[in-house]
């Protein structure tokens, strides 16, 4: 982590570094919640849900698990659900011709100028603004990267919605209301 601990732009660096270890130059949404996870000013905001690093751990496993699975959401596996079709047999199935992992939604590789962020950061980083607006707040900071972590769709937020952690809890550790979880 960089100086300034607390800011957007250190979360963002510490995401960025996250990505790099991981073997790619895209920010995905697991990279900013793991910098937001190290954050002092933006860890308390999910402290109660995620203060076990079991509870952390469990959270990137839904996340990696997805992803192999083809990026969906379990609202989307839902819904072909309802349609009739067994998303997990078609997975096996895929697996068994193609091999394990035949689904996973890829990542592109680490370039040494080129940074992006996928589909899902750009939500994120959308969704904090959004906060940031609707708080009538100056600058957009990590606390609103929190909240927006867990208002956009995606394999993170579902992954934490699925604990129990929700947008109204990060709001209420933000305003103050006791820290999350209590």
């Amino acid at each position: 982590m960089t100086a300034s601990s607390g800011s957007l732009g250190s979360v963002i660096v510490d995401a960025l570094s996250r990505a790099r270890a991981d073997g790619t130059s895209r920010i995905e949404g697991e990279h900013l919640l793991a910098a937001l996870l190290d954050d002092p000013v933006a860890r308390p905001l999910f402290l109660g849900y995620l203060d076990d690093p079991d509870e952390v751990e469990a959270v990137f496993a839904a996340v990696r698990w997805a992803r192999r699975r083809g990026g969906l959401t379990r609202r989307e596996v839902g819904s072909l659900a309802q349609v009739g079709v067994d998303f997990d047999a078609v997975v096996a199935r895929v697996e068994a011709e193609l091999g394990e992992g035949a689904l996973e939604v890829s990542r592109s590789t680490a370039r040494r100028w080129r940074v992006s962020l996928s589909s899902e950061g750009i939500a994120i980083l959308e969704a904090a603004e959004r906060e940031r607006q609707a708080r009538g707040d100056r600058a957009l900071s990590a606390k609103h990267l929190g909240i927006g972590v867990l208002s956009a769709r995606g394999l993170v937020a579902d992954a934490l919605c699925s604990r129990g952690l929700t947008t109204a809890a990060v709001r209420e550790a933000i305003d103050g209301s006791g820290p999350v979880g209590q």
